[in-house]
């Protein structure tokens, strides 16, 4: 199934994807990391379903997940920036506030305008753990989304840390949706993103130098995970800042990231902040869920 966070009518809600549109369930819920943990198979004749085109995507996880990121996880990212593979993965973490969700621009500001496109398969945390053996990680991981991790360049190459690059606000997006893995399954995933309806990006995740269960069990074993929490499995070979001449993204751009199977994330472009959403947005702070 697809489970989703949106804003509908200045409120937070959160429920089930499906073709109609989305069967909201924050009333019985709780949570949304309460739905991650313990997700319904079934939909009520009770259940409110709200129509897709009435809703704004929000990224699907709250303000309090972790995010933690994955650096050069393909052998072909990896081979492209002159790295050799390490013993162990290469990781970092970005803010909630720092995400959009499907649908919505991501921005590039006027003293960076480096933004570059990182698509990626991000798994998503069901039930939480600490010292996650590899052979139990499939146990808590709930589903899969789609994210645009994308680095502001410049301000990635200020010092030998990632932080000011990858934590502009509304500078990634992720979602629209996480597809629970007894739906979308183990993988391996084929990856795909688009840069205005060109691909830019494509592989599978059976190239992946560490896999999903290697990372969770890893990064389980420094911090303890929690159902909601999002570990971003790293981009292929292709961006922009590799490209000769370097092609950053420009306001009114369109990114697509695909994997089929999990679901499609597109934004678009923008300059300033606007009319944004993200996981921190204090429009929709009044709600816990």
């Amino acid at each position: 199934m697809k489970l989703a966070r949106f804003l509908y009518r200045n409120h937070v809600r959160y429920g089930i994807v499906g073709p109609d549109g989305i069967v909201a369930l924050d009333q019985c819920a709780g949570t949304f990391s309460n739905l991650l943990a313990n997700s319904r198979t079934s939909v009520l004749e009770s259940d409110i379903c709200i129509p897709a085109n009435e809703i704004v995507w929000l990224p699907p996880f709250t303000s309090e997940a972790k995010i933690i990121c994955v650096g050069f996880n393909y052998a072909s990212h990896d081979s492209e920036d002159h790295r050799r593979a390490g013993e162990y993965p290469t990781l970092f973490v970005r803010f909630p506030d720092s995400f959009v969700g499907s649908g919505n621009p991501v921005v590039t500001e006027a003293d960076s305008r480096t933004l570059d496109w990182e698509g990626e398969l991000a798994l998503v945390i069901g039930q939480g753990g600490r010292r996650i053996p590899v052979d139990d990680a499939w146990n808590h991981i709930a589903g899969f989304t789609p994210m645009a991790e994308n680095s502001e360049r410049i301000w990635q190459t200020h010092s030998a840390q990632a932080t000011a690059g990858k934590n502009w606000f509304a500078s990634g997006a992720c979602g629209p949706w996480v597809t629970t893995v007894d739906e979308a399954g183990r993988g391996p995933f084929e990856l795909t993103t688009r840069l205005n309806g060109h691909v830019v990006q494509q592989a599978s995740t059976s190239s992946l130098l560490f896999n999903f269960a290697s990372l969770v069990s890893y990064v389980s074993t420094f911090t303890p995970l929690r159902p909601g929490d999002v570990i971003a499995t790293g981009t292929p070979a292709g961006s922009g800042y590799r490209q000769n001449p370097p092609r950053f993204l420009e306001p009114g751009d369109e990114l697509e990231v695909s994997v089929p199977g999990v679901g499609t994330l597109r934004h678009s472009v923008t300059t300033g902040p606007g009319n944004i959403v993200t996981a921190n947005d204090i429009s929709w702070q009044q709600s816990t869920r």
